[in-house]
């Protein structure tokens, strides 16, 4: 907020209120903000946006930045300064090491010095500057002892017959502990402090909660400080709410009592909205953490769960999570933290699937509630003791592929949000893959735990022999069906998880876990010989630069494509033979069984002649490699590259769009300065490009291509040619210029990086 006040002067200033608000509003208001109602009138808009850590914030921010680029293209504003700078900060009470640019609680000298200089000058203005514990708190440099001193008063602290204003106090120290920022609001704590009508002249909230209130700060949300039904009430700092805690401890209040007594006397029939995401973020948010120093990753439970059990035991977190479940019977988010307790802490795999069941039944339109079902079933195929008996294993095998199945299929019908076609349809805005995964990791327990019992499973398995002898004499002819679709189901899946990760990631600078790459090839090895799983798709043939080096192994794999492409005639063969010669050029470009590019066009020409429309992504992107005009030399081959872009955009929306939602496509191959195919450079050597921000105008190996901004849109020019291409980073388009830039291309289509304004240009380098 200081950076705010600092600043609103020289740009208009404005903060998000609600970082979960309707974030094509927030774009409008940010627009009309910026024109000040008059298009003559333009100023950099300073937006703050203060999230909390959840995926539903990260997601909304995603969702604020494609709105505000949307409406700038839409207002049609072409500037020569920023629209809009977003500080987006972020909320988090345990660091852990991986942001950029943190502010701990911890002063520099100069900060020191200056805290002490005002505490001197609030101590002469205020008589009681001892109780403005925030000030006090950083004045201190965040000091325990400060934070001990300031609530000694509170001891001793009763543990039975407490009167009503240490409850509210306990309340509150729970919420602003484990939930910072929480609050509960005035009338629910007058009513509380107040259930019976006895106290007389309706004194006011800080008079009933006497010493107490020192430790409390209200607010009000309206404007000028007005006195309403909207005050709030929270600690004056989190960590005097720890403290408070603390001693509540000591003297056996526990953290279960505290919880417990806040859902019976705090939440009626009918719950405050705001009250109800406070107890949901209590008992389900799972913080991001860095366990045993290893990669970060989310706790299993949230953090007021983790405690309840490390500082009491089990069974307190169950029977939380039950009177949860019963005081929120439409909720399903709280029967499915109580199956995962059962099954993770608890080993206890009938009351977890009991859970996971009713979790279910409380919202079956969502894929995300469904998974825990099948987690719960593959953890029991993992780690229960089973008897040596095939059909012990089938049977449980065969409940979890149901289960990940039916959440595979749910998945697929829902739908990204501003796409809801009706009441009924779930909305998420990543496509939830891992019901797909699921099957794969049961595929793998199963193969393990039947090869143990009879080496001989491997085959039936992989179906390299009959089946009937031996699924007859270990009495599973119930799972005859399941044994026998086993490997086509799963191939298909390993192909589905080939493309998803060859062709995005999660985010610019987030990969995927390694164990979803390691258990689908594991799987797939498993399950599927090697001769015949040699590189079938054409993302896993992609993926072979990346782990084959040898010259003579990218020709075998050429050859064998060679021979499979004139003999099926198939598209698809034909683009693997095609994408097969492309990778060969990467490690050998004079290989004798290297064809050259007008030959290989001579084939992608063929295709198009025959139908240029309705065709893969694939097909035309090898167009784009392929026929991307050189500018020096000529071809006999032409295609009209202008409607592959638009043809590949419309295949990628059909074919891709719903899975890869919300990810970052990769780029596959850049554009480089040789000749023939040796100018396609695959992606992995220039992977410091997807960082983009540096001023440098060349870098060596690639070529920098000339193009055009006009409308908002990038264009590339070749010639008379001028080709649509998306810019990797939308704030670059900005004004109506020349540009130039290096280009690339993603399953959707040719991408701009590293984008240059010519008199940006001009300037740096003159």
């Amino acid at each position: 907020m200081q950076v705010l006040w600092d600043l609103r002067k020289k740009l208009r200033c404005a903060q998000v209120i609600d970082s979960i608000s309707d974030s094509k509003a927030i774009a409008q208001q940010v627009i009309h903000l910026f024109n000040a109602g008059d298009s003559q009138n333009q100023n950099t808009v300073l937006l703050f946006v203060d999230n909390k850590e959840t995926e539903e914030n990260d997601m909304q921010f995603n969702s604020l930045q494609e709105n505000l680029i949307q409406n700038i293209k839409q207002s049609n504003i072409s500037a020569n300064t920023p629209v809009v700078i977003i500080l987006n900060c972020l909320r988090k009470k345990n660091k852990t090491g991986k942001e950029k640019l943190m502010l701990c609680t911890s002063l520099s000298k100069e900060e020191q010095d200056n805290f002490n200089a005002k505490h001197t000058e609030v101590a002469q203005r205020h008589d009681r500057h001892k109780e403005f514990h925030g000030f006090n708190i950083m004045q201190r440099n965040f000091s325990q002892t400060y934070i001990t001193e300031a609530c000694a008063y509170l001891k001793p602290l009763k543990t039975k017959k407490r009167p009503r204003n240490a409850q509210i106090l306990s309340f509150l120290a729970l919420i602003n502990s484990y939930a910072p920022g929480s609050y509960l609001t005035e009338t629910l704590c007058l009513e509380f402090l107040d259930k019976k009508n006895h106290i007389s002249g309706h004194p006011t909230l800080e008079k009933q909660m006497g010493a107490f209130a020192d430790l409390l700060v209200i607010y009000s949300t309206c404007a000028g400080g007005a006195k309403s039904k909207d005050r709030c009430i929270r600690m004056a700092h989190p960590m005097i709410a720890d403290e408070c805690l603390s001693l509540l401890n000591d003297a056996g209040v526990t953290l279960s009592d505290t919880t417990t007594k806040l859902l019976s006397t705090l939440c009626p029939q009918t719950v405050q909205p705001y009250l109800v995401k406070i107890i949901k973020q209590l008992l389900k948010k799972r913080e991001t953490g860095l366990p045993k120093g290893e990669k970060e990753e989310k706790l299993h439970f949230s953090k007021l769960i983790q405690d309840i059990k490390e500082k009491e035991n089990e069974s307190m977190c169950v029977g939380l999570f039950k009177h949860a479940a019963k005081k929120f019977p439409q909720d399903p988010f709280i029967p499915q933290a109580l199956a995962r307790f059962y099954y993770i802490e608890l080993s206890d795999y009938e009351r977890a699937t009991f859970w996971a069941k009713t979790a279910i039944q409380r919202q079956p339109n969502n894929s995300f509630i469904r998974d825990t079902l099948g987690q719960v079933y593959k953890n029991q195929l993992k780690n229960q003791n089973l008897s040596k008996l095939s059909k012990n294993i089938l049977q449980i095998a065969k409940q979890a592929f149901k289960a990940f199945e039916e959440e595979a299929e749910t998945a697929e019908r829902e739908l990204e949000p501003g796409m809801r076609e009706d009441g009924v349809t779930n909305i998420s805005t990543v496509f939830n893959y891992r019901g797909l995964f699921g099957y794969i990791q049961v595929a793998k327990t199963i193969f393990y735990r039947l090869t143990k019992v009879n080496q001989e499973w491997s085959k039936v398995l992989r179906q390299e022999t009959n089946s009937h002898r031996l699924i007859h004499s270990e009495k599973c002819g119930k799972h005859q069906s399941l044994l026998s679709s086993l490997r086509q189901r799963i191939e298909e899946k390993c192909t589905f998880f080939e493309t998803f990760l060859i062709y995005s990631k999660k985010k610019i600078d987030k990969n995927d876990p390694q164990y979803t790459w390691t258990d689908t090839a594991d799987c797939s090895e498993k399950y599927i010989k090697e001769e015949e799983h040699f590189c079938r798709s054409f993302a896993g043939l992609l993926s072979t630069l990346s782990h084959i080096t040898s010259v003579s192994d990218l020709e075998q794999i050429t050859e064998q494509w060679r021979e499979i492409h004139m003999t099926s005639q198939t598209e698809s063969d034909a683009q693997n033979y095609i994408l097969a010669n492309v990778n060969l050029s990467q490690k050998s470009a004079n290989s004798e069984i290297l064809r050259t590019v007008p030959e290989l066009q001579d084939i992608l020409q063929k295709l198009w002649e025959r139908q240029n429309k309705n065709r893969s992504p694939e097909f035309y992107l090898l167009v784009l490699l392929l026929f991307w005009p050189d500018g020096a030399k000529k071809t006999g081959n032409t295609l009209d590259l202008k409607v592959c872009v638009q043809y590949m955009r419309e295949s990628h929306e059909r074919t891709y769009q719903k899975y890869l939602r919300f990810r970052y496509l990769v780029p596959l191959f850049f554009l480089g300065n040789g000749g023939g195919l040796q100018r396609l450079v695959h992606q992995t050597e220039f992977t410091s490009l997807l960082n983009e921000e540096h001023e440098t105008a060349g870098i060596e190996g690639l070529q920098r291509i000339e193009g055009e901004i006009r409308n908002h849109k990038v264009f590339a020019l070749r010639g008379r040619d001028q080709i649509e291409v998306s810019p990797h980073n939308p704030a670059s388009v900005y004004n109506t210029d020349l540009v130039s830039f290096y280009l690339g291309f993603t399953i959707r289509g040719p991408v701009a990086y590293n984008i240059r304004y010519a008199k940006k240009c001009k300037l740096l380098y003159s």
